[in-house]
């Protein structure tokens, strides 16, 4: 079976490289599917979980916003923040999580509520991919992003 290409990269230069058989990444109007040979296209990224699929397995990595590039044999990711589930403080994702939430029943301006829900989202994202910290493949990113 073929396989795609998937580089990500941040601020801090080529964070993950790995080819893989599927790559599912939230992109600001929904979740996209990419597998070999896929048409080129350029999408927005929104914050959420990118899933790579592999050989029966796969991996989770918290992603926030970024372009991707898809080409029929390459995935390229730009982004400000990819964390793989052992660089997750999930304590302080819960933490952060349990804030907004209060602070969202108390608030009353619109900005500040949208604010806070992407906030939330950030965290929940946090917490799904930091559950899978024991069950996770070995994954080769070389440097940790906030």
């Amino acid at each position: 079976m073929k396989k795609i290409e998937l580089k990500i990269t941040t601020p801090r230069g080529l964070k993950f490289e790995e080819e893989a058989d599927m790559v599912v990444m939230r992109c600001i109007d929904g979740d996209l599917g990419v597998l070999p040979g896929h048409e080129p296209i350029s999408t927005v990224l929104g914050d959420g979980i990118l899933r790579i699929h592999n050989n029966g397995s796969i991996k989770k990595l918290a992603l926030f916003g970024g372009i991707a590039q898809i080409s029929p044999t390459s995935v390229n990711i730009y982004s400000t923040i990819a964390q793989k589930p052992d660089e997750i403080d999930r304590e302080r994702a819960e933490r952060d999580l349990q804030d907004v939430q209060a602070t969202i029943m108390e608030e009353k301006e619109e900005h500040q509520i949208r604010r806070l829900q992407v906030m939330m989202r950030r965290s929940l994202v946090r917490i799904e991919v930091s559950s899978h910290v024991s069950e996770s493949p070995d994954y080769d990113i070389s440097e940790s992003d906030s």
